[in-house]
């Protein structure tokens, strides 16, 4: 276990033509901010950021395959921002917007396995649930701007994503858009495990007073979106790891007060730096995967950088830490599931030897 381990935590996997969808995510990520600046709308930013997050959908299969599932993906993103525009409303905050950011990942958790998208779970439906419900509530007006720009940049995407069929080289795949059922995709447990840890993680935020609690959902869910126990255990450690020297470069990118535009380009380049690397290991694509909700938040926000780090570690610890122990329980449960399974079964009482008749009269 221990030698599976350290092979998963330090195995770098090859190239594998990641720079073709690195490509695609960081056209579908420029254009439509480039635009926003252009117009002096960074206040969308954030919105076209979680639209274009359609453009990491499906980077493995080909056109028409691909159109499919990032449709799925770019509606559901859509979706989930205004879900979290709405959870904004609610009263009693932050306790109704986190049960309907759990509610989310209930059903992108769901939706995932039936699906059989990659990258696995409900991930980034939470994070862009939750980053709007966790926002002050917005005029509706500014509500259906931000849905109309997620909309956009999603479309863009898929659009993007497409693009290869013009191709006359390019090779098409087909395969179903739903590849499982709802009662075999619960049967695999995956679902009750994110929605477990996810009621676990949300008021341990609270309570430990975490100011952008979907980062600890978001935390929580990562490791449960690959398969296998030590795959899962690496994918944690290497969160925190990878987190811990992603503050880092984030606290070199935040010190300076950088203008509008140069913060939109690194953003741009962080894009891509994270596509080429999420796959060839994960704490190396966290070096820039963790600068960039922290460079959109004091963009759209102005929050004071200190802040901002200290509050993604907490939520990052907590997560990862509720992580761990719905894996444990798991676990143990497994284990004692197989136990139960490979007892033998009892020895039976042999059936006493019937009389022998009297001959006597």
């Amino acid at each position: 276990m221990t030698q599976s381990l350290t092979r998963e935590l330090t195995r770098f996997a090859p190239h594998a033509g990641a720079h073709r969808p690195a490509l695609r995510c960081v056209i579908s990520v420029a254009v439509p901010m480039l635009v926003l600046l252009a117009i002096g709308r960074t206040d969308l930013v954030g919105a076209a950021a979680f639209g274009a997050f359609t453009a990491i959908y499906g980077r493995d299969l080909t056109v028409p395959a691909r159109t499919k599932v990032q449709a799925l993906t770019g509606a559901g993103l859509v979706a989930s921002v205004g879900i979290g525009v709405l959870a904004a409303h609610l009263p009693g905050a932050p306790w109704l917007a986190l049960a309907v950011v759990v509610a989310v990942a209930a059903v992108g958790s769901l939706a995932g396995e039936m699906v059989g998208w990659k990258p696995g779970g409900p991930l980034f439906f939470v994070f862009a649930a939750g980053a709007f419900a966790s926002i002050p509530a917005l005029s509706t007006g500014a509500a259906l701007q931000v849905v109309a720009t997620t909309a956009a940049a999603a479309a863009f995407s898929v659009a993007v994503g497409s693009a290869g069929a013009a191709l006359r080289t390019h090779v098409r795949g087909h395969r179903p858009l739903v590849s499982t059922g709802a009662r075999e995709a619960l049967a695999r447990g995956t679902v009750t495990e994110v929605v477990v840890a996810c009621l676990l993680t949300a008021p341990l935020a609270v309570v430990l007073g975490t100011e952008h609690q979907y980062w600890a959902l978001v935390a929580a869910i990562v490791p449960l979106t690959v398969s296998g126990t030590t795959a899962r255990l690496a994918r944690a450690v290497l969160r925190i790891a990878g987190t811990v020297a992603g503050l880092g470069v984030a606290a070199v990118l935040l010190g300076p007060e950088l203008p509008v535009w140069a913060v939109v380009l690194i953003v741009i380049v962080l894009q891509a730096g994270a596509e080429l690397f999420v796959l060839r290991h994960y704490a190396v694509a966290l070096l820039f995967i963790t600068p960039m909700p922290l460079l959109v938040s004091h963009l759209m926000s102005a929050e004071p950088a200190p802040a901002l780090i200290v509050d993604r570690l907490l939520a990052t610890t907590i997560g990862v830490a509720v992580a761990l122990l719905v894996l444990a329980v798991r676990g143990n449960a497994s284990a004692i599931a197989g136990l139960l399974r490979r007892r033998p079964a009892p020895t039976p009482t042999p059936a006493p030897a019937p009389s022998r008749p009297s001959s006597g009269t």
